[in-house]
């Protein structure tokens, strides 16, 4: 018997898409941190300091990685909200 016809389809179908949307933002975060320390680490091992540069470079990795989740979860829906507006004006 298909399952296609359940009521409860749509709804669990909209979670999933947006525990995806935000899992996406976590791995960007994620990655982002990784990144960077790994970037401080390798210079870090070249001049002799790589417990400092990896810890600036994951600092410097979650400030990168917040600021684009902030970009991602807040100014882009305000201007689409604002594109919106103005389209019906």
């Amino acid at each position: 018997m298909s399952e296609e016809g359940k009521p409860g389809d749509a709804r669990r179908t909209e979670v999933i898409r947006a525990s995806s949307h935000f899992l996406g933002h976590g791995m960007t975060f994620a990655a982002s941190v990784a990144l960077f320390g790994w970037v401080g680490f390798e210079v870090g091992t070249r001049i002799g300091a790589e417990s400092l540069l990896l810890i600036l470079g994951m600092l410097l990795g979650g400030a990168v990685g917040f600021y684009n989740l902030y970009l991602q979860v807040v100014v882009r829906p305000r201007e689409d909200q604002g594109r919106e507006e103005g389209e019906e004006n």
